[in-house]
């Protein structure tokens, strides 16, 4: 972290009076930035050593910066979690919970060193775990993504992402700092996962004109229907890197002939988030420099300084991360496959990953959440929680491209504020779709498709 403070000093110097970040309202430059931040962290210095950040916009990413300055242990509190999740988090982290910024002056951007953050994964099941990282792998990680990415001052970084996340706390706060870039944080263009309407996403981009962004594989499916609809391309991309759960290929390939650049990523937070991402122009995920990846048995295998400490109240972690993630690696370039706890096996023997059949059923924008149960009939089934009536034409094309024994025999289509449907997460509870199946047979759809099988 210490580049990120070194970067944010010279830019105070420089260019003081440029905009370093706006978010929709208010925005700050880069000397009013360091003034604030060394402000609070003066404050914050003698106050609680662990605190729990649940704040938007500038005052997050000035809270972030001060509380690392001043060598706390730093909680990010994810919107998404439910209330028996934060009461969790900040019991089990000892963390004090922080929703308003100290206002102060005075002191200066030298970090020391020596502080570190607890980013708990919400998982499957159970109660998140605190995973610990400190200086060693976000440095490392700004380092990885500043050489595959190379952002400069000409970028204009738009966030979409909650600032709460691992992945746009590196890529909306730390790159542009590093890099001089200008972030745009627009909670409006965010909220799109959440309205279900991505015209909002594709107006702000065509305001702002990014060049690079952020985005979950559900805000790709809307700007993409959104474009399909008439919304303009901003021409200034370079890069929209999607990830945190597989995507369509299909989605890829027409976000692309639309004009979107998008790179798939893969990572996890035991990683410090990235790990592999594709070139906007080519197919698979290339390891970030610095990473390692190997497959032991099916399993993706991290390795490298990114890989974190250990989880909070356990052993610490000592050398490479087994990540539960099924893939292969050919020619050097990485394929995720799922996880290896959800895959499916069927009769015949055959493996499948719930997670891409899924996909394609996901970049669908009326769909929200899926889910591929197998029942013990062995017959597959495609939960849709639909948030309107899906485009099961073209569906029905898009699974058809799956390999054969992959392809769901029936539909089941719900409504998606079915009780317990969708985790605090946004992804499906696989075991509610299943008992969704079982409690509803008469409501399947039948979606076999006559081909020989392979």
């Amino acid at each position: 972290m210490k580049a990120v403070f070194e970067a944010l000093a010279h830019h105070a110097v420089m260019r003081p009076g440029d905009v370093a970040f706006a978010d929709g309202e208010t925005s700050i430059t880069w000397a009013e930035l360091a003034s604030r931040v060394a402000g609070a962290a003066t404050v914050l210095r003698n106050g609680p050593r662990v605190v729990g950040l649940r704040l938007n916009g500038i005052p997050m990413v000035v809270a972030d910066l001060a509380a690392t300055l001043a060598g706390c242990r730093v909680v990010p509190v994810p919107w998404f979690f439910s209330p028996g999740q934060v009461q969790h988090l900040l019991a089990d982290s000892g963390a004090t919970l922080l929703e308003a910024l100290p206002a102060a002056s005075g002191g200066t951007l030298d970090y020391p060193g020596g502080a570190d953050r607890v980013i708990y994964t919400s998982g499957t099941t159970g109660r998140p775990k605190g995973v610990i990282l400190g200086d060693r792998q976000l440095g490392a990680q700004i380092d990885a993504l500043s050489r595959a990415i190379a952002p400069g001052p000409q970028d204009r970084y738009l966030s979409v992402l909650p600032l709460a996340q691992l992945l746009e706390q590196i890529c909306g706060v730390y790159l542009p700092i590093v890099a001089g870039a200008t972030c745009i944080i627009s909670p409006e263009a965010g909220a799109s996962i959440f309205t279900g309407d991505g015209r909002t996403l594709a107006t702000v981009a065509a305001q702002v004109r990014p060049t690079v962004t952020v985005l979950a594989p559900r805000q790709l499916t809307l700007w993409v229907a959104a474009i399909r609809a008439g919304a303009p391309v901003p021409d200034s991309l370079r890069l929209v890197a999607v990830g945190g759960a597989p995507v369509s290929p299909r989605l890829v390939a027409e976000a692309r002939e639309l004009g979107l650049p998008v790179a798939e990523g893969y990572g996890l937070s035991e990683g410090c988030s990235v790990a592999a991402l594709a070139r906007p122009d080519g197919d698979g995920m290339i390891p970030l420099p610095g990473a390692t990846i190997r497959i032991e048995a099916g399993e993706i295998v991290i390795d490298g300084p990114a890989v974190m400490d250990g989880y909070l109240g356990r052993a610490p972690q000592d050398g490479a991360w087994h990540t539960g993630d099924m893939g292969r690696l050919q020619d050097g370039r990485l394929t995720v496959l799922g996880r290896r706890d959800g895959m499916i096996l069927r009769a015949s023997g055959r493996n499948i990953a719930p997670e891409w059949v899924e996909a394609e059923a996901l970049a669908d924008p009326a769909i929200p959440v899926a889910a591929l149960v197998l029942t013990g009939e062995d017959q597959l089934v495609l939960v849709l929680g639909a948030a309107r009536q899906p485009d099961l034409a073209a569906l029905q094309t898009r699974l058809g491209a799956l390999p054969v024994y992959a392809r769901p025999d029936a539909l089941l289509i719900v409504d998606p504020r079915s009780d317990g449907l969708i985790r605090p997460s946004g992804t499906a509870d696989r075991r509610v779709a299943a008992d969704l199946v079982a409690s509803n047979p008469s409501a399947l759809m039948d979606l076999t498709l006559a081909e020989t099988a392979a």
